[in-house]
């Protein structure tokens, strides 16, 4: 499923408890997720479900395992509680992509910066400078998949 080898790091776990069973629990997940991009499924990779979010500059991949805790207490309608545990992974990686754009844009900048300065050294700098801040922006981590990672860790909490 993940064509290239993207570190996951644990991103947390939730508990939660509900009467439905295992299928239905992992169906309302699997439509949780696939509002914020497409879902991959695999049997032996260590994952029930993977969020793929990936542009061309990033790929960015947050995994969840679901697995039943137990039984906890029954309804008044005598319905099983059972607990779940929904464990998610997140992880991104610049593509090839991102990092000759990055690097594009920092060589562009200062080219610029040569330019426009007629020999002021400073001037050359500066436009370097603002080079490098943008491709470091292009290419730091993710800063939005462990929000999402959070918010989805809410709404399986609340049990939708």
């Amino acid at each position: 499923m993940m064509e290239d080898k993207v570190p996951m790091m644990d991103a947390g776990m939730r508990l939660f408890e509900t009467e439905k069973p295992f299928g239905t629990v992992l169906g309302g997940i699997k439509v949780e997720m696939a509002k914020h991009g497409k879902i991959l499924t695999s049997e032996n990779s260590g994952y029930d479900l993977l969020l793929d979010r990936s542009t061309k500059y990033k790929k960015k991949y947050i995994s969840c395992l679901l697995e039943d805790a137990g039984v906890v207490g029954k309804t008044a309608d005598g319905e099983e509680i059972h607990r779940y545990s929904a464990s998610l992974k997140e992880g991104n990686k610049n593509t090839n992509v991102g990092i000759y754009v990055a690097a594009s844009l920092v060589i562009i900048w200062a080219m610029l910066g040569w330019l426009v300065s007629n020999g002021n050294t400073l001037l050359t700098i500066v436009f370097t400078a603002v080079g490098i801040f943008g491709a470091w922006r292009l290419i730091r981590p993710s800063k939005d998949n462990p929000r999402l990672v959070n918010q989805l860790m809410d709404i399986f909490a609340e049990g939708k």
